[in-house]
């Protein structure tokens, strides 16, 4: 439930080329992957908002975030997208934005597709967002994947092969930019 070292420098890689101001994490588990967005991100106002489903995770996720120096670029919600669109829509706004620049996706797979098409429909994410989506294969987001193949004239989509974290096992992790 972590991204892991290898598929994380892709992520880094990724926060680093779009150079989001705000950026969107759904699922934190324990705050590793918040805090090397964060890291990564290098606008002064830059924002990261991590939504997660357990109020443990929570707690813990925003112990490591502060631990490791980046609570001011992060904030660690408790609940799941569908229930915080109003409260995302007004963290934007007092930031003076109106959609995610980034986004990483690495939480319940099954809900990799609907909560994108969430993000789309609500307005959070528009042309130029990058959406980056870890465990493509194992355990897999097959309808996700399915959606984004499919969809290539609005979107540029890469999948990068790679491994599951600490494993031999291959999975990949998949990059979106909407058009």
């Amino acid at each position: 439930m972590c991204v892991g070292p290898i598929k994380g420098a892709l992520v880094d890689t990724y926060v680093r080329s779009c150079n989001p101001r705000t950026a969107l994490e759904l699922g934190a588990y324990c705050g590793y992957s918040a805090v090397r967005i964060a890291s990564a991100m290098q606008q002064p106002s830059s924002k990261l908002i991590s939504l997660e489903i357990s109020a443990a995770n929570v707690e813990i996720a925003t112990q490591i975030v502060h631990h490791a120096g980046v609570s001011s670029k992060v904030q660690v919600v408790h609940g799941i997208l569908s229930t915080k669109i109003d409260e995302l829509k007004q963290q934007l706004k007092s930031m003076g934005a109106s959609t995610f620049d980034f986004v990483f996706i690495d939480h319940y797979k099954e809900f990799y597709l609907p909560d994108f098409l969430l993000l789309k429909e609500t307005g959070l994410i528009s042309k130029g967002t990058v959406i980056v989506a870890d465990n493509i294969i194992r355990p897999g987001a097959p309808a996700y994947r399915s959606y984004m193949e499919s969809h290539k004239e609005a979107m540029d989509v890469v999948e990068h092969k790679t491994w599951f974290e600490y494993s031999s096992l291959p999975d990949s992790i998949m990059v979106s930019t909407l058009k």
